[in-house]
């Protein structure tokens, strides 16, 4: 009889120490990450931290997929050489056995590409899926590389780790625009290709606990927020809730200046006419997902003074109104994840997000 498994727990040095037959060690990042469920496909900062301690590490990317798979080629798992990770690749069914090979890969420096499940050497390692996943171990990425690609994060700039399986060198490539990819990762023969696109952001403007239950599920789900209410009392409620992204309007015209195509707008006005200068201005920038309150009638009035400032159909086309994928959503709660979930199926369909 083996030990009995456990849940995880956190040590006083953060990390996640799960108990059980395998005694393996998690990274706290990955498995219970207090900055949301985004954050986990980012092992980047893992590894950076790794690195500072001490601590040699490698990339495991999945490079390919015979038949279905719960990940998309170009998913990430970070692994340090006393087992810690961050990241997955599959269901939960062959994180641990991908550590230790990592592990050995680090040990004997060498890199390496390796199939489990269908036609894997790993007789003993079933996917229930029945795939075969083609696993990259790379543990050459160096100091320099990490930071390269922290800045550009940072800068939000995209990028890309382009990796030759054959040569067993990485290199990080500034890519122009993070505008029209037409997949996150690409392969050509042995030469390995992951785009990296900044985070999603979403600009939230206007009032109410509609407002502030956005910008709380947004926050479980790890999207950063910048915020803007004209409403004391909507700005209490996100002080209290512990929301910091509160931008004054006095600083807004600078901030839609710096909107990119990975920012979504939301705007959750009652009074419509505070919206119209909002969302003329929004139009010009590139964001990927604009969405506002209001039921069809409201959205044709909108549409009609849009228009009449000379804002084309074109343009008018891209205000998602009513707003959300639950139909008279009549809940803070249903509006929330109604208007959360149409915007990351935008995003899912644009590559922004996995």
């Amino acid at each position: 009889m083996g030990e009995t498994p456990s849940w995880p727990h956190a040590d006083q040095q953060g990390e996640i120490v799960r108990k059980g037959n395998k005694a393996m060690t998690i990274d706290a990042l990955s498995q219970l990450s207090s900055a949301g469920l985004l954050s986990d496909e980012d092992v980047f900062p893992a590894m950076r931290r790794w690195q500072a301690a001490g601590q040699r590490v490698a990339l495991v990317t999945l490079v390919g997929v015979e038949g279905g798979a719960p990940r998309q080629p170009g998913a990430h798992m970070a692994v340090a050489e006393d087992g810690r990770y961050a990241g997955y690749l599959s269901g939960g069914c062959l994180e641990d056995s991908v550590a230790l090979e990592a592990k050995a890969a680090i040990a004997a420096r060498q890199n390496r590409l390796v199939r489990y499940g269908k036609g894997s050497r790993y007789v003993d390692i079933r996917l229930p899926c029945g795939s075969g996943l083609d696993l990259y171990f790379d543990q050459t990425i160096s100091a320099v590389q990490l930071a390269e690609m922290a800045e550009y994060r940072a800068k939000r700039r995209p990028f890309m780790l382009a990796t030759d399986m054959d040569d067993q060198r990485s290199t990080v490539i500034l890519v122009e625009s993070a505008n029209g990819i037409s997949a996150p990762s690409h392969r050509v023969g042995n030469v390995f290709e992951r785009v990296f696109t900044p985070p999603l952001q979403v600009l939230l403007l206007g009032s109410g606990p509609a407002l502030v239950a956005i910008a709380t599920l947004a926050e479980a789900l790890g999207i950063a927020l910048k915020i803007v209410t004209p409403d004391s009392a909507t700005r209490g409620a996100l002080g209290l809730a512990g929301r910091r992204a509160l931008i004054d309007d006095a600083d807004l015209p600078e901030t839609l200046a710096g909107l990119d195509c990975v920012t979504a707008a939301i705007l959750i006005f009652h009074e419509h006419e505070r919206e119209i200068d909002h969302l003329a201005a929004l139009l010009e920038t590139q964001c990927f997902y604009i969405g506002a309150l209001g039921n069809h009638a409201v959205h044709r009035e909108r549409r009609q003074i849009l228009a009449a400032r000379g804002v084309s159909e074109a343009s008018l086309d891209r205000i998602r109104a009513p707003i959300g994928s639950i139909p008279a959503a009549k809940s803070k709660a249903t509006l929330a994840v109604g208007v959360l979930a149409e915007m990351m199926a935008q995003a899912k369909a644009r590559n922004l997000v996995p």
